[in-house]
């Protein structure tokens, strides 16, 4: 048994084998479409592409946060088990789910006081998020405790680069995550605008390209300039378009960068819609240039 437990969010996007081969918890947030409410399972009740194809019909899906009964449960198993918790939360800029694991923290922590409970915001989403975790995974594993592996996590969160592009941002300002003046703006005819991710965990829209082939160029040609390790795996994700993210992934691997492709999962793909596609690594400042 591991001395400290792993726990995250399904906004990670990943795999189920992922969180089960490698022993990480999930708290599963939720969407509700035709008024039915799917808590997020990594495409196994509603695949990836059936729900891009439900957006491109015209549904709009209301999402919500991972449970406090889910912390609870999670985190008090693994005290009871004798091990500390580290959670590392989606961004709290974007949703109240790291506020949930926090309740649940300060609730426990008096009950299991020779133990203790780490909550990191990862100001970060999707493979951004992905990436903290996958740190932390690593760490635990070569036997770090779990002091160190928070530090560090901390320290690198603001190192993770978000770029990302979408068809179309009027899903992420009906969904509140994105302000009508940029949505507007954003939405000039031809305009693909790059997204940001901002050292608060907000969006913020960057630079704008006109037409989808340059704006995929133009992630290219950024993450090759702002990555700091060029051996590092650049994970890209993408809204039901895999063949644009292969086109990413074949302009860095001209260049010798390897990288891998994830779907946007159901949450957050509700608010940035189909089309979205996005690169994620480590780098230097967040601030677009």
């Amino acid at each position: 048994m591991y001395p400290f437990a792993l726990i995250t969010d399904s906004t990670i996007d990943e795999t189920a084998a992922y969180f089960s081969q490698n022993d990480i918890g999930c708290a599963p947030l939720a969407f509700t479409i035709d008024g039915r409410t799917i808590e997020e399972d990594c495409g196994q009740t509603v695949s990836f592409h059936q729900f891009y194809d439900l957006l491109r019909e015209g549904k709009l899906p209301v999402t919500s946060q991972a449970k406090l009964e889910t912390f609870l449960t999670l985190f008090r198993t693994a005290l009871e088990a004798g091990q500390d918790v580290l959670y590392i939360g989606f961004s709290s800029g974007l949703s109240g789910t790291f506020h949930a694991g926090c309740m649940a923290r300060d609730e426990l922590a008096p009950l299991f006081p020779a133990r203790k409970i780490i909550c990191i915001d990862s100001l970060s989403a999707t493979g951004g998020e992905y990436l903290l975790v996958d740190k932390a995974r690593e760490m635990r594993d070569s036997g770090c405790t779990i002091e160190v592996t928070a530090a560090a996590v901390e320290q690198m969160r603001l190192h993770v680069i978000h770029l990302i592009t979408v068809n179309d941002l009027g899903h992420l300002h009906r969904g509140g995550r994105l302000s009508k003046t940029s949505a507007v703006v954003g939405g000039l005819l031809g305009i693909k605008p790059v997204i940001w991710v901002d050292n608060a965990g907000k969006l913020g829209v960057g630079c704008k390209v006109r037409g989808r082939q340059k704006s995929i160029s133009y992630l290219a040609e950024r993450t090759l300039r702002e990555m700091t390790d060029r051996n590092q795996v650049v994970r890209i994700c993408h809204g039901d378009c895999l063949e644009d993210a292969r086109q990413l992934a074949a302009l860095l691997d001209a260049h010798g960068v390897r990288s891998d492709i994830r779907y946007i999962g159901t949450v957050i793909g509700s608010h940035t819609g189909p089309g979205v596609l996005t690169a994620f690594f480590f780098g230097g400042d967040r601030k677009p240039e």
